[in-house]
């Protein structure tokens, strides 16, 4: 059997205030054919299906629409919410969509429940947690963080070992070694919502989804999909995916990778304006594409202005000359000596003209320090 896993397509992200909604139509459009080439029996999608818990008119139609492409191919299709989603509005209508073998997470309920996928595969869907979520139904066990929330949830879940199990999750899981991140993805103070993914090892797979870079996390079955898309100027070296499952007899599983097309390309160019508006250079490359200028010329007027009539897709123009240097320099020699409570302190001053009391002071202490009340 073949079963497709995606994650993160945060249908109707705005990257720099471009709306990505006709790149995901393509490459969603991609997936339905590989569904067809491969004779792909089985869809999992981690998390993250929209970038909004209350997403637009168009992203909802986008998503609605690819769903009705895949029930022509009959396949089952199973999907859990993200952080980005909201859990609960995800879940609506969900009862009446396993009718079209189409199977969505609902909000936990203290209990995760397989879904067989046939006689053989069972699927789990395990949405996005928060440790007070959890905590509510396990009272009187300890809970500080993301990890021991998961930890326990997955305790208490019961597994036919003859039958081939897939998990999909989305959480921060950490592998051996640190994961490669994108620049929306930075570790929490204290590794607050970090979860060892060792509490996954009885699975067979474990379908991940929240990072955007694709990669394994300590076993090669336990993997991240990566994003349908780069979302960020941090992931224009990233090579975005298709990771499809081929499931053999005695629960072997091999793993098959297609690459990911784009209408636009994300790229970045450093140098002088003269430079980028010379023919030589600009009928070399693709001038569609998504672009980072980054202008070492002390001073130039209308810059973007000049550069957007041959680059229309200019998502973001920087200096990096002897000014941005120096004010660098000066924004540098404030902050370094700071910790980062008197950093909180300063931001919630700014956002509420008032004084951290020591109330809340011991509370941003006790969180800063990887615990939670």
């Amino acid at each position: 059997m073949k079963i497709l896993h995606l994650a993160d397509l945060h249908i109707g992200k705005k990257v720099n205030d471009f709306c990505m909604l006709n790149e995901q139509k393509y490459v969603l459009s991609q997936a339905l054919d590989l569904i067809q080439e491969k004779n792909i029996e089985a869809l999992l999608i981690s998390g993250d299906i929209f970038d909004k818990g209350i997403p637009s008119i168009a992203s909802l139609e986008l998503f609605e629409n690819f769903l009705c492409e895949l029930n022509k191919y009959k396949i089952k299709v199973f999907i859990i919410s993200g952080n980005h989603d909201n859990m609960d509005r995800l879940s609506y209508l969900s009862k009446f969509l396993e009718y079209s073998n189409i199977f969505i997470s609902k909000s936990y309920n203290g209990k995760i429940n397989f879904i067989p996928l046939n006689k053989n595969i069972n699927i789990y869907l395990l949405p996005y947690l928060y440790p007070a979520i959890v905590k509510k139904f396990y009272p009187n066990t300890e809970i500080k963080n993301y990890n021991d929330a998961i930890r326990v949830v997955l305790e208490n879940v019961e597994l036919d070992e003859n039958k081939t199990n897939i998990i999909l999750s989305h959480q921060f899981v950490i592998g051996k070694s640190s994961p490669e991140l994108s620049q929306s993805e930075r570790k929490s103070v204290g590794g607050i919502d970090e979860v060892d993914y060792k509490n996954y090892s009885k699975f067979d797979y474990v379908a991940l989804g929240h990072l955007h870079c694709a990669q394994k996390c300590g076993l090669e079955k336990i993997r991240y999909a990566g994003s349908i898309l780069k979302y960020s100027f941090s992931e224009i070296n990233q090579e975005k995916k298709f990771v499809v499952l081929n499931i053999g007899k005695n629960k072997k599983i091999k793993l098959d990778f297609y690459p990911i097309k784009f209408l636009h390309e994300m790229k970045e160019y450093r140098g002088f304006i003269n430079d980028f508006l010379n023919k030589d250079f600009y009928e070399k490359i693709k001038t569609d594409d998504y672009i980072h200028f980054i202008l070492e010329d002390e001073y130039v007027i209308d810059a973007k202005k000049k550069l957007s009539l041959i680059y229309p897709n200019i998502m973001l123009l920087e200096f990096d000359n002897s000014f941005t240097k120096n004010l660098n320099s000066n924004y540098e020699s404030i902050v370094k000596d700071k910790t980062i409570l008197e950093h909180f302190k300063d931001f919630y001053k700014i956002q509420t003209n008032q004084d951290l009391d020591e109330i809340k002071e011991n509370l941003a202490k006790n969180l800063l320090s990887g615990g939670i009340e």
